[in-house]
C-alpha cells in the first residue's frame, strides 16, 4: 500500500482487503488479520480519510505523527483519526493487526467520532499506549467472534452484531487511552507554566497552520509577545515557534504534493502563500527541492 486512501471509496477498501486477508464489512470497514509491515508503507507524509485501531502484535517500527516521533513496540496499541499526518518510518519485522473505519460507519453506530477518536489524537497526548496481557486477549477474542459474526450464513442481525462489537473495541481502546493519559498526567511536574504554553501553541498550531504562517498570530492568541513565546517554546521543545510553524507548512505540503492532483498554484493558495513563485522558494529553501522535484521522487 504505497500510497494513501485519500478518499476512502469502495475502490480503495477493495485493493486494501484484496491485498490483505481480513473482513470486509460493507465498504466501510476492514479488519485484517495479522500481517506483515513491510519498510516502505506510508513513507511519505500521508492523510489517510479513514480511523484506524493498530496492534503490533510482534517487532516494532518507528512512526511520526503530527511530527512527534514513536515507537511502536509488541503488545502496543496506536490509534489514527483523519486529521493527522502518518509517516512510517522503519519497521523491524512489525506484525500488525488493523482496523480502518470510516466516518459514515462511525456515525451508524452513533459514536461521535469527535469524542471517540480526536481525545485520542493530539498534541497533549501520546497516539500510543502499552496493552496488558489481559486486554490483548480480550482483544483477540473480540477479533475471533467478529470473524464468526462475519461468516454467519443467516445474515438477520449480523449489522447489529459487527456495529456492537467494532463499539466494544473502540470503548476498549478509549478505556486503555484514559489509563494512560492520567499515568502520564501524575508523571508531570505541577505547574509548569512554560509546558502548558507549549501545548496550547502546538494545539493552535495544529488548527490554524495552513492559514497563519506568522508567531504573531499565535502570540497574541495566547495574549503573550511574540518574543517571550518564541522563547517560552524554544526552551521546552528545542525549537522556535517560528521552525515549528514551518515544519507544520511543509508536512502539509509535502503531502499535497505526493497524494494529491492539485496544481503547484492550488497547493500554494490552499497554504496561504500569496503567490505560487513565493511558495516554490520557500519549499525550496527549507527542503532543498522544489516542489515539482519533490513530486517526481
Amino acid at each position: 500500500m504505497n500510497r494513501p486512501l485519500e478518499h476512502f471509496t469502495e475502490k480503495d477498501l477493495l485493493e486494501l482487503s484484496g491485498q490483505f486477508k481480513g473482513v470486509f464489512y460493507k465498504n466501510q470497514l476492514f479488519i485484517t488479520e495479522e500481517m506483515e509491515l513491510m519498510n516502505g508503507y506510508f513513507q511519505y507524509p500521508t492523510r489517510l480519510d479513514i480511523y484506524m485501531l493498530i496492534i503490533c502484535v510482534q517487532g516494532s517500527f518507528d512512526v511520526s505523527v503530527n511530527l512527534q516521533e514513536f515507537t511502536v513496540k509488541e503488545g502496543m496499541a496506536m490509534a489514527y483519526a483523519p486529521e493527522c499526518v502518518l509517516q512510517m518510518r522503519h519497521s523491524r519485522n512489525a506484525v500488525l493487526r488493523a482496523i480502518a473505519i470510516t466516518e459514515s460507519f462511525l456515525h451508524e453506530i452513533r459514536l461521535d467520532p469527535n469524542k471517540g477518536f480526536s481525545p485520542l489524537i493530539n498534541c497533549k497526548e501520546k497516539p500510543i499506549w502499552q496493552l496488558t496481557k489481559k486486554e490483548l486477549k480480550i482483544i483477540n477474542n473480540y477479533f475471533r467472534l467478529i470473524r464468526s459474526v462475519y461468516i454467519l450464513h443467516d445474515e438477520t442481525f449480523q449489522k447489529e452484531m459487527i456495529r456492537g462489537l467494532i463499539s466494544s473495541v473502540i470503548f476498549l481502546f478509549a478505556n486503555v487511552w484514559k489509563r494512560e493519559s492520567k499515568a502520564a498526567k501524575i508523571m508531570e511536574a505541577p505547574g509548569d507554566m512554560g509546558a502548558r504554553h507549549l501545548t496550547r501553541f502546538m494545539e493552535l498550531l495544529h488548527k490554524y497552520h495552513c492559514q497563519e504562517h506568522q508567531v504573531g498570530f499565535y502570540a497574541n492568541k495566547m495574549c503573550i509577545t511574540p518574543k517571550h513565546l518564541s522563547s517560552l517554546i524554544k526552551e521546552h521543545s528545542g525549537k522556535s515557534a517560528a521552525e515549528w510553524i514551518d515544519e507544520y507548512l511543509i508536512l502539509e505540503a509535502k503531502s499535497m504534493l505526493k497524494f494529491t492532483d492539485k496544481s503547484i498554484k492550488e497547493i500554494a493558495n490552499e497554504l496561504c502563500f500569496s503567490d505560487p513563485s513565493y511558495f516554490c522558494k520557500y519549499f525550496r529553501n527549507l527542503t532543498g527541492l522544489t516542489p515539482t522535484g519533490y513530486k517526481k521522487q
